[in-house]
């Protein structure tokens, strides 16, 4: 099976970046060639059905069996005018010949692109100077079959880092500030999700050159994959990106919470069909459910029975997540729909918000013991917060009633570990003294 074929009709490319901090380069980057002035070369083989090549420069062999996917790394080459040969190393007439201009104290990456049939040269200037204090990354498209796309941060809404990437583009490179970046592409000009990558860290003072490649078609028997090279010292070292635990296309998250303090266990049903093996006791979730994206007719019934106490029919967005809490009393239940936003924390960080589901309870304020400022503030029955940084650790929660008087419920030694993303709701009755919180990790 081909990677990422779920994505092949509409998915492309993506910035990732998955550690390659921690990868160590190994050869000599100060491999040159008699003379004054000298340039730098590298070759990144990116044509997805050509076998192993050599490498001559002016005629004499630079490079053996340079495979598919990988970097030569960096190699002292006389500035000048050089022609240069790509040939199967197994025999054959050279597939590639092309005369370069290289200037003396300049970097270049040369990338083999395309099928076999079609197979040419993109010659990229490398500004492989790191940048004080902060990344530098540019994007290559070399997958013959994927279409433009925008590459972005965070959310398919936002602003492009990378734009209209077309295959056989360069993009020029970005300074980026150091720490994580969960990384999403879009068609170009578009505003949806076609495929979303984990987190990365992005190390101050390195230099990265990202390029996509092989093919979307399930056709051939190259996989699509999308590999980090590290321009620092030799430029050879790689790793390729991991897609995030995302949905599919056409697919939402949808997790269920029993929230309502006096309800009895209860079964789920999705457009009429039961979800859940085991009835959903109160404060319990169902984790996230992969549904189809769309209106969804969601029913709720007191376990092992037929007639609903919340039948609604959200309507829920392709590549999203939700959490729908059974709220109230049972005499009130009804549903309140969140969508969570599982965009990756800062390094140190962890993301939390507060849901206020305590039915008999005034509107409070949220605050770290010791401290006079809420973070969570006049959060009345059924609102919520948004998702807010929060430094890591392990801290002593206060529920005050707003504003920031009486302490009605604490929780202590309540862990926050890096990278996580939590949401905290107040559950349970005042009047029967089981006011409490419970935690919910969403990743």
């Amino acid at each position: 099976m081909k990677t990422g074929r779920a994505f092949a009709t509409t998915c492309m490319l993506a910035l990732p970046l998955c550690g390659l901090l921690s990868v160590a380069a190994c050869g000599d980057d100060d491999e040159t060639v008699s003379g004054v002035g000298q340039a730098k070369v590298r070759v990144i083989h990116a044509s997805y059905d050509a076998p192993p090549v050599d490498v001559s420069i002016d005629g004499a062999k630079a490079i053996s069996a340079l495979a598919y996917g990988k970097s030569s790394g960096y190699a002292g080459v006389a500035a000048g005018k050089r022609a240069v040969t790509v040939a199967p190393s197994a025999g054959g007439a050279s597939v590639i010949t092309a005369e370069l201009t290289l200037e003396k104290d300049t970097d270049y990456t040369v990338f083999a692109v395309n099928a076999l049939s079609a197979i040419g040269p993109v010659v990229a200037t490398d500004a492989r100077a790191p940048s004080v204090g902060k990344a530098k990354v540019r994007f290559v498209h070399a997958a013959p079959d994927a279409p433009a796309v925008d590459i972005k941060v965070g959310t398919p809404t936002a602003s492009p880092v990378f734009g209209n990437a077309a295959f056989k583009s360069v993009a020029p490179y970005a300074a980026v500030d150091a720490g994580p970046y969960a990384f999403v592409v879009t068609a170009a000009g578009q505003s949806t999700a076609v495929i979303s990558f984990k987190a990365v860290t992005l190390e101050a003072g390195k230099v990265y050159t990202v390029v996509a490649l092989g093919t979307l078609a399930a056709s051939d028997a190259t996989p699509f994959v999308v590999r980090a090279f590290v321009d620092n010292d030799p430029g050879s070292a790689s790793v390729d990106l991991q897609p995030a635990d995302a949905v599919s296309p056409q697919k939402a998250k949808v997790m269920v919470i029993h929230a309502s303090p006096d309800a009895p266990a209860v079964d789920l049903l999705v457009d009429g069909t039961k979800v859940n093996s085991a009835a959903l006791a109160f404060p319990k979730n169902t984790g996230y459910l992969e549904l189809e994206a769309g209106t969804r007719r969601l029913q709720v019934n007191a376990a092992g029975a037929s007639t609903s106490v919340i039948d609604a029919s959200p309507a829920f967005e392709a590549n999203k997540a939700y959490s729908v809490f059974a709220a109230n009393k049972l005499a009130s239940i009804e549903p309140v729909v969140l969508t969570d936003d599982l965009t990756a924390p800062a390094a140190g960080k962890a993301h939390v918000r507060f849901v206020h589901l305590a039915p008999d309870a005034p509107a409070v304020d949220v605050a770290v013991a010791g401290s006079t400022t809420p973070v969570f503030a006049n959060t009345a029955f059924k609102q919520s917060s948004a998702f807010i940084p929060v430094d890591a650790g392990t801290l002593t929660v206060e529920v005050k009633l707003n504003p920031m008087g009486t302490t009605v419920l604490t929780v202590p030694n309540v862990t926050l570990e890096a990278g996580k993303i939590y949401t905290v709701f107040a559950k349970g009755l005042v009047a029967n003294s089981t006011l409490g919180a419970e935690i919910i990790v969403n990743k």
